[in-house]
C-alpha cells in the first residue's frame, strides 16, 4: 500500500466511535494486508467432527478480505485467487456464500449470472427445518449457464467510502428444486443467509418461502440460557429478555446454551431475512433479544458463553465471533450495547494481539490466514448497512 492510498483509506474510513485511532486502524490493516499477500491459503480442518472433508482453501475469504482493504481488481493476487475462485466446484456453504459476496462486492451485474448460480446451490441445500448445513453438489446449480458480460465502469467511491456498485439491471427469479433432509446448524445457516444477501443485492429473486422457513427455524432456537457469572447483569428495556442461540437445533452441544458466535451470527442473519422480506428488523422480537443477550454478556475479550466442545477454549474462534459482532452491529444499526461501543472495543482487542509481522493468531483452531481475515474484515466494517435500495427487488409478505 503506497503513501496516498494510505492517506485515502484515513480519509475514507468513517469515525464509528470514540476512542478508534483511526490512524493506528489503517496502519494494522495495511500491516496485514502486506503479510495476506504472502500467506497460504489455508483449508480448514472439522476437529470436532474429523470424519467431515475439510474446506480446500481459504481463497474466497481472502479475496473477500482484499476486496474490502481496498487491494484493486487488477493486482495479481487478486487475479490469481479470482481466477480459482471462479473456477472451484459448488460444493460446501461457506466458500460458496462467500464467493457470493465477493462477486456482489466486486460487480454484481458483470458477475450476476454466477451469484445466481451461487444462490441455486444455497437455496436446493436449505434442509427441511429451514436450516443448512456443510452441503452438497446442486445438479440444477451445476447445469446453469454462466453468462458472459463485459465489466462493469469504474465507479468513484461514495461518500461512506465505500465501492460504488453499479445499478442492478435486471431480475432474475430462482426456484427451490430440492429440500434436503435432516437438520444442519446455525454455523453454516448465518453464511448462507450472507449468500443470500449478496444475491439479493445483485438482482436475485429468491422464493419467499425459503426465506421465512429459514426465519422460522432461528426463531425457534431461541433460549433464554443461564445469567453470566459474577457481578449483576445490565437493565434491559422493558419486555426484553436476554435470549440467544447455541450451534444447532435439536442442540447436540453437550451443554446446549447459548453462545456469542453463534448469537451474534442469529441476529444478523435474521436482519438479512427481513430485509428481504422488505420489512422492520427494529420491530423483531428475536433479534432484540439477540442483542439483550449479547448486552448482558458483553465482553470482546474471549467468545461470551460457555464452552461447548471439549477442547474449546474461550478464545477458540474469537475472531470469528467479532466479525459476527460487527455484522450483527452493522446489520441492526447499533453502534453499542448497551453502553459499549462494540467497534472500538474490538479495535483495542485486534490491536493489541496483532503481530509484529501483521498477522493475528489467536484462535487455537483456526489457521492465522483465517484468523488475520477475519480481523481485517472486523477493522475495515466490512459490512454494508441493510438499506433498501430503488434497484433491488423488495420481497414482502402481502
Amino acid at each position: 500500500m503506497t503513501l496516498a492510498s494510505l492517506v485515502l483509506a484515513l480519509l475514507l474510513m468513517p469515525q464509528s466511535a470514540p476512542g478508534v485511532d483511526d490512524q493506528k486502524v489503517a496502519a494494522a490493516i495495511e500491516l496485514g494486508v502486506a503479510w495476506l499477500r504472502k500467506a497460504p491459503s489455508n483449508g480448514h480442518a472439522f476437529k470436532k467432527d474429523p470424519s467431515m472433508p475439510p474446506i480446500r482453501n481459504a481463497d474466497d475469504l481472502l479475496l473477500l478480505t482484499f476486496l474490502h482493504a481496498g487491494v484493486p481488481e487488477d493486482d495479481p493476487r487478486v487475479r490469481e485467487l479470482l481466477a480459482s475462485a471462479l473456477a472451484a466446484p459448488l460444493d460446501k456453504t461457506y466458500p460458496v456464500a462467500l464467493r457470493a459476496m465477493v462477486l456482489e462486492e466486486l460487480d454484481r451485474v458483470r458477475y450476476q449470472s454466477h451469484i445466481a448460480r451461487f444462490a441455486q446451490f444455497l437455496l436446493d441445500n436449505q434442509l427441511a427445518n429451514g436450516q443448512w448445513g456443510y452441503s452438497a453438489p446442486s445438479v440444477t446449480a451445476d447445469a446453469m449457464i454462466l453468462e458472459t458480460v463485459p465489466a462493469s465502469p469504474a465507479l468513484p467511491p461514495g461518500k461512506d467510502g465505500l465501492r460504488t456498485k453499479p445499478k442492478v439491471v435486471r431480475k432474475l427469479t430462482l426456484k427451490q428444486t430440492r429440500n434436503g433432509p435432516g437438520y444442519g446448524d446455525f454455523s453454516n445457516t448465518q453464511y448462507a443467509a450472507l449468500g443470500l444477501r449478496a444475491a439479493h443485492d445483485a438482482g436475485i429473486v429468491l422464493p419467499k418461502d425459503v426465506i421465512v422457513r429459514a426465519t422460522q427455524a432461528i426463531t425457534a432456537a431461541q433460549q433464554a440460557g443461564p445469567p453470566p457469572q459474577g457481578g449483576a447483569a445490565p437493565s434491559l428495556p422493558s419486555g426484553r429478555k436476554a435470549r440467544g442461540w447455541c450451534y444447532d437445533h435439536p442442540c447436540k452441544c453437550p451443554l446446549h446454551r447459548p453462545y456469542g458466535t453463534m448469537t451474534a451470527g442469529m441476529v444478523s442473519s435474521l436482519a438479512v431475512f427481513e430485509y428481504i422480506l422488505g420489512r422492520d428488523s427494529r420491530r423483531n422480537a428475536a433479534i432484540l433479544d439477540g442483542l439483550a443477550w449479547l448486552q448482558v454478556h458483553y465482553t470482546v475479550e474471549t467468545v461470551p458463553g460457555p464452552i461447548e466442545w471439549e477442547g474449546i477454549g474461550k478464545t477458540t474462534y474469537l475472531t470469528y465471533y467479532l466479525y459476527g459482532l460487527e455484522r450483527a452491529g452493522i446489520m441492526t444499526g447499533n453502534e453499542k450495547l448497551g453502553t459499549h461501543f462494540w467497534y472500538a472495543d474490538g479495535v483495542r482487542v485486534l490491536l493489541e494481539s496483532q503481530k509484529t509481522d501483521g498477522s493475528w493468531a489467536v484462535d487455537d483452531w483456526g489457521t492465522p490466514t483465517w484468523d488475520t481475515c477475519l480481523a481485517l474484515l472486523f477493522l475495515k466494517r466490512s459490512t454494508r448497512p441493510l438499506v433498501p435500495s430503488t434497484d433491488r427487488v423488495v420481497q414482502r409478505d402481502d
